[in-house]
């Protein structure tokens, strides 16, 4: 299935992850709908229940000021592109922004938010609740402008089922590209016949897309392997499975994928 309904967050700190989201828009064809949030303070009600009106009043007005003047920017830097471009306002406090956005996402092809950036805004609970609770894929881009294209993709395979998931949801982007590699980090494929990158390849070559697999053994950890095969080849996108695990009933991202949130230059989609 194309892309053609694409999420992406507006706000301060986000115009990279705006930027690119507009041009996968245009090279698509889809529609592009920016949520601005309206982020109150999270103040206990025991608080807010002695606080003056007035000043409640001004804090509402402030979160709304600021959800707008995100919706005017991006309606500024939509405008030249001639991409249908639609917005949104949503009201959350800062531990309920997460959730709002992943249930937000499940009517959308696609979701694109900013990398977590160590010197701006942390997205990171935000990641977290889209890719494991939307039900979507989820396109994270770099705080450092991603160039806007797609002509390598290299796709990070272990034969499990977020990876797949992944490559499935990548169809549509992948089919965009001039050349995909298939990434398999280990000293063997997995003892399962129908597993392998071979296989990966073949099935993609039935949707008219031509991949390479390629199997590399590594003394370093697994994202870092990733990264730095994705620049010898120069990809200009990373398709993987985004993986986590349980505790205590909080989702939180495993040891990978927090490190190619961390480490990342280029695009990546993950779908879990």
């Amino acid at each position: 299935m194309a892309f053609k309904d694409l999420l992406v967050m507006a706000g301060a700190g986000t115009d990279p992850a705006t930027a690119y989201a507009l041009w996968l828009a245009g090279a698509c064809g889809a529609t592009l709908t920016a949520a601005a949030p309206a982020i109150e303070a999270s103040i206990p009600g025991y608080v807010m229940a002695d606080m003056p009106a007035d000043i409640l009043a001004r804090i509402r007005e402030d979160a709304a000021a600021s959800a707008n003047t995100a919706i005017e920017q991006f309606s500024a830097a939509a405008g030249p592109t001639g991409v249908t471009a639609e917005t949104l306002r949503i009201e959350a406090t800062v531990g309920s922004l997460g959730d709002m956005i992943s249930r937000l996402a499940r009517c959308f092809d696609m979701t694109i938010l900013p990398q977590p950036d160590p010197t701006g805004i942390d997205t990171t609970d935000i990641i977290e609740a889209v890719l494991f609770g939307s039900g979507h894929p989820l396109m994270i881009v770099p705080y450092i402008r991603a160039r806007p294209q797609i002509a390598s993709v290299l796709i990070a395979w272990d034969g499990g089922e977020p990876a797949a998931r992944a490559v499935s949801d990548a169809v549509p982007i992948l089919a965009m590209a001039r050349h995909v590699e298939i990434l398999t980090v280990g000293d063997k494929e997995t003892g399962n016949p129908y597993l392998t990158g071979r296989d990966l390849a073949r099935h993609l070559a039935r949707h008219g897309i031509t991949a390479e697999p390629r199997l590399m053994g590594s003394d370093i950890g697994i994202a870092e392997m990733m990264l730095s095969r994705a620049a010898d080849i120069g990809a200009d996108l990373i398709v993987m499975g985004g993986y986590g695990h349980s505790r205590l009933r909080e989702i939180v991202l495993g040891g990978a994928t927090r490190e190619i949130l961390r480490s990342m230059t280029v695009p990546v989609l993950m779908s879990h």
